[in-house]
Order: structure tokens, then sequence, then C-alpha cells
């Protein structure tokens, strides 16, 4: 059966913290300490870190940041995506963790954003998100050749973002 667990990062245990960080190290392989020195450093009380847990074991994991942003005129409460990564690539895992996700977001009336590169933006449009065009974008947050995706958030006619990268 599979699970998300959602923790705050304020309520992180040591033993959270590394289940997180070797599950990154399948995406990005860096050593421990720095990605340890990484979480610490970038990611707020509030922000939230995300498993997918199948059988007890985790599969997958992510990080959601509570960010703002100017959608069509109005100031709009976004949650971040991050850090997707998956332990074993073409088992679904990933796919499932956005499921999973994405189901959060909606019960919970929650808009989602997040930035990507070119090479998984089908991955994540199949997944429901949708590609921002970057001439309703104003931010200069987001670095060339980096995309910005939403969901739950349809009609988009502009979208002013300064908040943090996440």
């Amino acid at each position: 059966m599979v699970e998300l667990q959602i923790i705050e990062n304020q309520e992180m245990l040591s033993r959270d913290l590394l289940r997180a960080v070797d599950l990154k190290s399948y995406a990005w392989p860096y050593p421990k300490e720095s990605q340890i020195q990484w979480i610490q450093d970038n990611l707020r009380p509030e922000d939230m870190h995300v498993f997918l847990t199948e059988g007890g074991e985790d599969r997958a994991y992510m990080t959601l940041s509570p960010v703002t942003g100017v959608l069509n005129g109005r100031q709009t409460p976004f949650l971040g995506v991050g850090c997707v990564c998956s332990k074993e690539k073409g088992r679904g895992y990933g796919q499932m963790l956005m499921r999973e996700v994405n189901n959060y977001l909606i019960q919970n009336t929650f808009r989602g954003m997040l930035f990507c590169r070119q090479r998984v933006v089908d991955f994540y449009r199949k997944n429901g998100w949708q590609t921002v065009p970057s001439d309703r974008i104003k931010s200069s947050v987001i670095e060339e050749g980096v995309f910005l995706m939403v969901f739950n958030c349809p009609d988009v006619d502009s979208l002013v973002y300064y908040d943090r990268s996440f």
C-alpha cells in the first residue's frame, strides 16, 4: 500500500532528515553532509518534507514550501514543489508521488508551483501541471532555461513571482 507522509521541517527528527538525504542522493549525488547543510540553509521551519512509502519503505521524496505570488493581479499563496526524486527510475514512484501530492493540493485548496528544466516538463504535464508561458511571468528568481509550472490554477493571465527559490 502506498502512503504519503508529510513532516514539517521544524518537526523533522535526525532519522527523518537522513531518510530525505538518502532519497535525494538518487537524483543529486552530493555528499550527505552537503545535502544536510543545504536543507538546513534553505528550508524554513514551515516547509514540508513529503515521503511516498510503499510497504513501509521510502520510495520517493519532495519538499513543499509555502510561497506567495501575484496571480492575475491578486496576491496568492502557493505551495512550491522542490527536490522531486525517486529511489528507482521507471517504476512509477515519481508519478505516484505527484498524484498523491496533487490530491493533497486539491483537498486543501492549495495552488502548486514548481520550476523545472525542459527535460522534465513532459513528466509534470502528464501529471496535470501546466507550463506558464514566459510572456505571462514577471520574476527575477527564474533562471534562463527554467520553466515555471502550476497546478490547481486555471486561467493564468499573469504571474508575478519574487519570493524565494525552493
